[in-house]
């Protein structure tokens, strides 16, 4: 299990509410602009999605957004840095303006202070300059065992940026195109979970037969179980899932009160042969953030 981890980093959202500038291309994010308590509401779920998982003998480096500019979506730190063995660490650039202040020296800092010395390896942040990006294991999906990056191409998803990771960082890449409304999915994380012995994916969501057939073998191939989700089952975040381990190496599925309560029966009964699972109810994040349990963790390496 050394391609999943036990130490993870999450950001207090401390000035959390819906993000207008990611409104147009993320169809899991409300248009609600009622302000009444979301910030509350946002702290309160952050601080019982990390108990839960705090309980499970996981390491949580808990960080408290104090950046004086506007960063409404900070609790998503996996969208702009990635963990890599040994404490390395990836930066990327950000299709939202005010996401790019997200993306600072503090933070690492503040882990140094924790004890996680980490080494940027390689910073992709000029490719903003470009209208080019790649939103970190948002945009990415990664299989570390297998070596595997499968990415749903969009406007966060830049095709060229996924080549120059994947020979960088040595991955092979799995491009397809993935929708919801007709619109491009915004990140492939909300629709597909690389976890040790399985995947959940929403193969309904990938319209293109041939891609849906390569990404169904490389699953195989890479001997993953399928869990195959339905689009309902996708818009309540069940995609959104992260594997962990406790301090015991035994595995965690961590993922929303909302995408639980989504899985069948059947479902249930496949996955829980694998792993326990943790659940916690985030909805004022989801709803206004249009990310759930997985974009709230980054796993340090």
């Amino acid at each position: 299990m050394k391609h999943f981890t036990s130490r993870i980093l999450m950001i207090s959202p401390n000035k959390f509410r819906n993000n207008e500038l990611t409104l147009s291309d993320n169809s899991f994010q409300s248009k609600k602009t009622e302000k009444i308590s979301i910030s509350d509401n946002a702290i309160y779920e952050f601080n019982r999605l990390k108990e839960a998982i705090l309980k499970k003998g996981i390491t949580v480096h808990s960080i408290t957004d104090d950046s004086e500019f506007d960063t409404p979506d900070a609790v998503f730190p996996n969208n702009w840095i990635s963990f890599h063995i040994p404490n390395k660490a990836v930066l990327y650039p950000m299709y939202a303006l005010n996401r790019r202040f997200e993306r600072k020296s503090s933070t690492l800092e503040k882990l140094s202070n924790q004890g996680i010395n980490i080494e940027i390896i390689k910073d992709y942040s000029h490719f903003e300059n470009e209208n080019k990006f790649l939103e970190g294991t948002g945009s990415i999906v990664l299989d570390r065992r297998n070596k595997f990056a499968y990415c749903s191409l969009s406007k966060r998803t830049n095709n060229d940026l996924v080549e120059l990771f994947c020979s960088q960082m040595n991955y092979n890449p799995i491009v397809f195109n993935s929708f919801y409304n007709s619109k491009p999915i915004y990140h492939t994380n909300v629709m597909m979970s690389i976890c040790n012995e399985f995947s959940i994916i929403c193969l309904d969501s990938i319209k293109d037969e041939s891609q849906k057939k390569t990404l169904i073998a490389n699953l195989d191939y890479s001997n993953l179980e399928i869990i195959d989700i339905k689009i309902d089952q996708m818009c309540s975040f069940l995609g959104n899932c992260i594997q962990l381990i406790d301090s015991k190496s035994n595995p965690l599925l961590v993922m929303s009160s909302r995408a639980y309560n989504s899985i069948n029966n059947s479902q249930l009964k496949r996955i829980e042969k694998y792993t326990d699972i943790i659940h916690s109810d985030i909805k004022t994040i989801e709803d206004n953030g249009g990310g759930s349990a997985r974009c709230m963790i980054a796993e340090i390496f």
